[in-house]
């Protein structure tokens, strides 16, 4: 798969600019490692994925703006549904990307994370991250409205549409990765006080860390075994890698690299495995699931 470096200057803005307007022209030729298909039509655009903590074998995915609030489960090898859970009483305005958060005591379960950040418009007084227990990806059933916790988020400069988030594990909050047609968007960091198990309905403010060169991001997930932070765009995989000893920050302005992805529909999720495979999938019914040739 074909790989590139660029640097965040003024001649990367001017490449990001060339980049939007001749993606067709960057899509790599070569074949993904694997291709599957989600064993489930209802999924018809897929907009955030997320690997299980109860069950690394299986993925979470959701559909974009327009579906009621509900979850779908897959085994990530054999793309077979798994199970699907509705969350009720919650209304999804926009989801657009999912993470995971790490159990509030030991021996608890994992929270997933479901982010309603969507605001094509910029019009949303607040965006909302909803916070449940992860349920069990091998079976279905209903969340109660009793148990999504909804964290209700402003940014400090006014609204922005959001599509990639992250757990980022040193910092111990949640990352919000904004989407524009031209650089720079923002980084901004939700700080976690209570490690994400906050009261319902709390009210946070995010913090920007700071602006990126970085066009049209549509997810986000970091590799929990490396901490590289993976972004797509529609037409690019991006690792941005982690070294020791380096913040966020740091991380996230330092040089990246850049994979050509595989021509499908419209790619708006990506996830990393427990081996630090890298997975994305698309708008599509049946929606594809592929694993990258990034290594």
């Amino acid at each position: 798969m074909t790989t590139r470096r660029f640097h965040f200057d003024a001649a990367t803005l001017a490449w990001m600019l060339v980049a939007i307007a001749t993606q067709a022209n960057l899509r790599a030729d070569e074949p993904a490692v694997i291709s599957i298909t989600l064993a489930d039509r209802e999924l018809s655009e897929s907009s955030g994925m997320v690997f299980s903590s109860t069950d690394p074998s299986c993925i979470w995915s959701h559909n974009d703006s327009g579906d009621r609030a509900r979850l779908f489960a897959f085994d990530a090898k054999t793309g077979e549904a798994t199970g699907q859970w509705d969350l009720q009483g919650v209304t999804a305005v926009d989801w657009e990307d999912l993470a995971m958060l790490p159990p509030v005591n030991a021996g608890g379960p994992a929270r997933l994370v479901i982010a309603d950040s969507g605001d094509n418009q910029k019009r949303r007084d607040h965006i909302e991250l909803l916070v449940i227990d992860e349920m069990d990806p091998r079976k279905s059933g209903v969340v109660t409205r009793e148990n999504v916790r909804v964290l209700r988020i402003k940014y400090p400069d006014g609204a922005q549409d959001c599509e990639a988030i992250w757990f980022d594990e040193p910092s111990q909050g949640l990352i919000l990765l904004c989407k524009r047609f031209t650089p720079w968007v923002g980084l901004y960091r939700v700080a976690l006080k209570d490690g994400g198990n906050e009261e319902s309905s709390t009210d946070l403010v995010a913090e920007l860390i700071q602006r990126l060169p970085l066009a049209l991001a549509t997810a986000a997930d970091r590799d929990p075994v490396t901490g590289d932070v993976w972004v797509s765009t529609y037409w690019q995989a991006i690792k941005f890698a982690k070294a020791d000893h380096v913040t966020l920050k740091t991380q996230m302005s330092q040089t990246p690299v850049a994979f050509d992805l595989p021509k499908l529909k419209q790619i708006e999720a990506i996830a990393v495995d427990s081996e630090s495979n890298v997975w994305v999938t698309s708008e599509g019914s049946p929606a594809p699931l592929v694993r990258l040739n990034v290594r």
